[in-house]
Formats: C-alpha cells, sequence, structure tokens
C-alpha cells in the first residue's frame, strides 16, 4: 500500500503512521511578524513552520504551520491549521478518506508526536535540527 501513485498522493492506513520514521527536514519563522501588542503584560506571538520527510522509501512530507505563544507564567509551541502532505489516508477496506478527513487524523497524529522542540530550535538556530521520530 505504502507507494506513492501517479497523482502524488501516498496512500496509507492510519496505524501505519507510527511506522515510519519521520525526519527534521527544515523549520523556519514567517517572514512577516506578528501583530504587535503595545501592553507590557500582553501575550508575545512568534509564527513559523516546519516539513519532515521520511528519510526512505516511500517518501512522505508532511509541513504545517507553529505559533510560539508567549503568556504571562506560561508559553508554548502549538500546531497550526490543518498540515499540507502528500499523504492520504484510507479507511480499513483500503478507500480513500475525504481530503479534509485524512486532513485531521494526519492532525491529530502530529499533536501525538514531540517536535516542537525540534522545531522552535532549528528556526532559532539555537540546536542541531537533526530528529528523527518513530513511533
Amino acid at each position: 500500500m505504502n507507494v506513492v501513485q501517479s497523482d502524488g498522493y501516498l496512500r496509507m492506513h492510519a496505524r501505519e503512521l507510527g511506522r515510519i520514521p519521520l525526519t527534521h527536514l527544515i523549520s523556519s519563522l514567517d517572514d512577516e511578524p506578528a501583530a504587535a501588542n503595545d501592553r507590557c503584560e500582553g501575550a508575545t506571538v512568534l509564527c513559523g513552520y516546519t516539513e519532515w520527510v521520511s528519510p526512505a522509501a516511500p517518501m512522505l512530507s508532511i509541513g504545517w504551520d507553529w505559533a510560539w505563544r508567549g503568556l504571562p507564567g506560561r508559553s508554548g509551541v502549538v500546531r497550526l491549521g490543518l498540515p499540507r502532505t502528500n499523504i492520504l489516508l484510507v479507511s480499513e477496506t483500503s478507500v480513500p478518506l475525504p481530503w479534509d478527513d485524512s486532513l485531521e487524523a494526519l492532525a491529530q497524529y502530529i499533536d501525538g508526536i514531540d517536535w516542537q522542540e525540534v522545531a522552535l530550535g532549528a528556526a532559532f538556530g539555537t540546536q542541531p535540527p537533526a530528529a528523527t521520530y518513530k513511533n
């Protein structure tokens, strides 16, 4: 099943996601800064993007936007919106899921892996960008 089809999509079952290692390719800050907040106690927001790939066949690519939100007493990096990818998830009977359903399932998968430190570190150049995750 894990073969890129002629339409460019890699069709796979959701249960197979954890079997394919994801390697960090790139993360960076967006060119446009977030809207400035002129209050000292206001939130700070930095936005960026990250892209992850499979290091071997099948060639998988998945990227998403993220935001670092600094609030008084806490901060964190969160995924924004749905991912961009060449993956199309299929049902247990190998029928392709509707595109939005596939993206929602991939978003849940992303939220379950520990990508934040790698993406943020690579975006700010504070750590080597190399990282691979396999569940």
